[in-house]
């Protein structure tokens, strides 16, 4: 059976990019209270990072099994596919970081001037998630253009298709 032709992986590689874009926005619109809450909201963002760092690595492999391989300027794509799945893990682990800064207790009411430091420990946890859930949308951003970038330039090289010198 003959390789897929290029643009199959371009394809992919487009898709791959609007699922990064798509749990971009769920990461940066995620709503939340600290506690139970916050693991309920962050744990499926966190699952789906993974499955799209794993498709990432599965599109690096077949970007660099295909015939593009061949073609000036693929391993420039190769490497930027590397730094989607490198970006991806980021993520990945932002939004795991999310979680371990996550206050088990949740959200404190206080009574009395005594749980005052509780309430300051909350607010300090709640700014360290609210970081990892910026670096997190911001890794997720780039990993979509990444993706963008490698499916044109594959793109491109298809329509001029000049072969590499042996």
């Amino acid at each position: 059976m003959p390789p897929p032709p290029l643009t199959e992986p371009a394809d992919q590689l487009h898709y791959l990019a609007v699922e990064f874009e798509t749990l971009h926005a769920r990461v940066r619109d995620v709503s939340y209270t600290p506690g139970s809450d916050a693991l309920r909201q962050i744990t499926p963002l966190l699952l789906i990072s993974h499955d799209l760092t794993a498709t990432a690595l599965v599109g690096l492999r077949a970007l660099d099994n295909s015939p593009g391989t061949t073609i000036i300027g693929s391993r420039c794509g190769r490497e930027l596919m590397v730094s989607v799945a490198f970006f991806s893990a980021r993520a990945g682990t932002d939004l795991a970081h999310v979680l371990l800064a996550n206050p088990a207790e949740g959200t404190p009411t206080p009574v009395s001037p005594a749980d005052e430091p509780s309430v300051r420990t909350v607010a300090e946890a709640i700014a360290k998630m609210t970081g990892h859930l910026a670096d997190a949308v911001h890794h997720l951003n780039l990993s979509a253009t990444g993706c963008h970038s490698v499916a044109a330039a594959v793109r491109d090289a298809t329509a001029t298709a000049q072969p590499a010198p042996s």
